[in-house]
């Protein structure tokens, strides 16, 4: 009984941890980008897939992103130069780099050196008879082929975590470890539907696994919509979701969320975030049944890049209302995570975090600072694949002894993409 009641308490903590790892990532840039793309919103999704390419996605993928977003938008001098560059950076799209290269000058008026292009087009297209052909006839006007309807990424990390339960290892129960080796595997998906404009369907799976505490093993299913649209320098979201997750291997949670998201685009450079999310929550088994009721969580954040930097800076509110009192915390959140990339394959990722808590319903009420340093290095690989050496320090400090705690979380993971 002492561990269940244990597993309960660490719910809420557990699950915010991961996820917000998995969400930070750069993929988060890419996925929006590529939302923006389907829902003809090109403004915003060339700033997200440049947002993407300075937070460490790099190979051609993002520059052909960028350039499409750049000719649909008629900035043909940027998209002629961010194709020129694709054509000598990778000898395998040359030919097809070269081919918009010319759709870029005929758009410019530059005949002469349209067809140039294409004729280099069809000479780096040995294998590739559609384009071999486009570029014969010298189709004008014809635009780039725009990025498909559905896109996702998949990561997977292996490392240690020296305090899995989030708490004094002096105060767990007999038996119970808090040091243990872990992998994790995150994958979403997104998708927009034929002939619904701005509205896409949702998915998501994360599972991670300590073999030296399997107590704590945790899986969780995301599924549902969003729904788009926007307004002169405004993007806006709705979204409703259904979530199935498991602790130790029993069924914990079952939740039904929805979401309202805006974001405004204050330059090319800089944009301001807001989201709310509420969640109905029940408990899968009745092991859990602590765990029943809501949660509110309120998100503002900052982003800014230039060049090969960018910043995020986040300020939240979180708000619960459950069964238990040890997992019906009131939250406040600062976070501010830097990115700078030195060469175009290399990153480094910084970040700090400040979180306080307060369990005003308990008999005894508890309050908590959590402090949190992270740093990364980052390389990409191939086209789409970016690897991750990352190292996370927490301190909590608690008015209950129990809950303070230290620890210490390394991790290597790779992320792909598509």
């Amino acid at each position: 009984m002492v561990l269940r009641r244990l597993k309960a308490s660490l719910t809420a903590l557990l699950l915010m941890t991961f996820v917000a790892i998995a969400a930070a990532d750069a993929s988060e840039d890419w996925q929006s980008g590529q939302q923006s793309f389907a829902a003809g919103d090109f403004s915003s999704a060339l700033l997200f897939f440049q947002t993407a390419r300075d937070s460490g996605i790099s190979g051609p993928a993002v520059h052909y992103n960028i350039a499409v977003c750049q000719f649909k938008l008629g900035y043909f001098d940027d998209a002629r130069e961010t194709f020129r560059l694709i054509a000598e950076r990778y000898p395998r799209m040359r030919g097809l780099a070269e081919y918009n290269m010319g759709l870029s000058e005929h758009r410019l008026g530059n005949e002469v050196e349209a067809q140039r292009h294409f004729i280099d087009a069809y000479q780096h297209s040995p294998d590739d008879e559609k384009l071999r052909t486009l570029s014969a006839a010298k189709l004008q006007g014809l635009e780039p082929e725009e990025p498909a309807s559905w896109f996702g990424s998949i990561g997977l990390r292996i490392g240690h975590d020296d305090n899995v339960a989030l708490r004094d290892s002096l105060g767990l129960p007999a038996g119970v470890t808090a040091e243990s080796p872990m992998a994790d595997l995150f994958a979403t998906v997104r998708g927009s539907l034929p002939r619904l404009q701005g509205l896409m369907l949702d998915g998501s799976a994360y599972a991670i696994a300590y073999p030296d505490a399997d107590d704590f093993d945790q899986t969780e299913f995301r599924f549902g919509g969003l729904y788009m649209w926007t307004f002169d320098d405004w993007r806006f979201e709705g979204g409703a979701h259904y979530v199935y997750g498991t602790l130790g291997g029993s069924g914990l949670e079952r939740d039904y969320t929805l979401s309202a998201r805006a974001v405004r685009y204050l330059s090319n450079q800089a944009s301001f975030d807001l989201r709310y999310q509420y969640d109905d929550i029940d408990n899968a088994s009745a092991e859990f049944s602590g765990i029943a009721g809501s949660r509110q969580r309120f998100d503002m954040r900052y982003r800014w890049y230039s060049g090969r930097q960018s910043l995020v800076l986040r300020y939240g509110l979180e708000s619960n209302d459950r069964r238990d009192a040890g997992v019906s915390p009131s939250r406040k959140r600062l976070q501010a995570d830097y990115r700078y990339r030195p060469q175009d394959a290399w990153g480094v990722e910084a970040g700090i975090g400040y979180r306080t808590s307060d369990y005003d319903d308990l008999l005894i009420p508890r309050t908590e600072d959590l402090v949190s340093i992270t740093l990364a290095l980052t390389r990409t690989v191939a086209v789409n694949w970016l690897f991750a050496l990352r190292y996370q320090y927490s301190e909590n400090d608690s008015s209950d002894a129990d809950f303070s705690y230290e620890r210490n979380l390394i991790t290597l993971g790779m992320l792909r993409s598509f």
